[in-house]
């Protein structure tokens, strides 16, 4: 997709934001630029996106995290020294 992406844009003078672009990327939020990762290593089986981690701070409030820290801290003054 990226490369057809790059071809529209480059060959064909389109525009990044061009319909035809667009119908290439849009679907998985994709933008028209390679990865070195991704092209170096694609032949391998290699995948840039299953290698990132989804950060769990931003899937979850400040309110939700703070009550977890404050139970996880509770939960280690609890216990005895030894048993850590």
């Amino acid at each position: 997709r990226i490369k057809s992406a790059h071809a529209h844009i480059y060959d064909s003078t389109l525009g990044v934001m061009s319909t035809a672009v667009e119908s290439l990327l849009k679907d998985q939020s994709l933008v028209p630029t390679s990865n070195t990762f991704s092209t170096s290593l694609s032949h391998l089986g290699f995948n840039l996106f299953c290698m990132l981690v989804v950060d769990l701070m931003h899937e979850f409030e400040l309110g939700v995290w703070k009550a977890l820290l404050t139970h996880l801290i509770c939960i280690l003054s609890a216990t005895e020294v030894g048993d850590i």
